[in-house]
């Protein structure tokens, strides 16, 4: 090979290629790598497109996190705690509206539900933004009377293993008849709870229950 030819291009074989079939060839395969990393990189931006519109589907209809934060159902469920919430126990949920979209289940006495409750005109801050956590103790057409540390359901007293009287038994008697479609809900924490007893319209419509508590997952600080 003389010093010309090396001066020129160079030999593949038989097949002399010039530098400017050279830099051609390197300028095609830069392009041909920068094409497959957009590839790639609109093929990764779709998957996680996915995942997120997954997992707010998740999110919005079949299970989501809340936390406690108040010691209202203590010692259940305290201060901080993180529990998982489902969605879909009670009927169909979709994003930016306040009802449920379908309910095919009605929440039973004692289970432990997160819901919103209508705004009462009474109150300084719109109560319909907060999510509360209470049990539920009465449903539609049950007859519920409070009397000192006791509950009775329809004529019978209801056993309260969870409850926390500590000084509330000394509250008035109440009598309330649940209308249909609507829960009495009330704290196990009795004496430190704001709920039924108190609120001007006592009853959560049951299409406002976001959920059922399903489990603690996080066990936030105890004194």
């Amino acid at each position: 090979m003389t010093a010309a030819s090396l001066s020129s291009g160079f030999y593949a074989g038989s097949t002399k290629v010039s530098k400017e079939d050279l830099l051609k060839h390197k300028a095609r395969s830069r392009h041909k790598r920068n094409r497959r990393a957009k590839r790639l990189f609109v093929l990764i931006a779709k998957v996680a497109v996915a995942i997120l519109a997954l997992a707010l589907l998740v999110r919005s209809t079949v299970v989501e996190a809340f936390y406690v934060p108040s010691s209202s159902m203590a010692p259940t469920l305290g201060v901080q705690d993180r529990i998982l919430v489902e969605k879909a126990r009670y009927g169909l949920r979709v994003p930016f509206l306040a009802a449920a979209l379908v309910s095919w289940a009605e929440p039973k006495r004692g289970e432990i539900v997160v819901f919103r409750r209508p705004d009462a005109p009474g109150t300084l801050e719109d109560e319909s933004e907060s999510t509360l956590v209470k049990r539920v103790i009465g449903v539609g057409g049950d007859i519920i009377q409070l009397d000192g540390a006791r509950v009775i359901v329809n004529g019978e007293l209801l056993e309260e293993p969870y409850a926390a009287w500590d000084g509330a038994e000394h509250i008035s008697p109440m009598t309330f008849l649940v209308p249909k479609g609507a829960l009495l809900v009330l704290g196990d924490n009795r004496a430190n709870s704001f709920d039924s007893r108190f609120w001007e319209n006592p009853f959560v419509p049951s299409d406002q229950v976001i959920g059922k508590a399903a489990l603690v997952y996080w066990r936030g600080a105890r004194d």
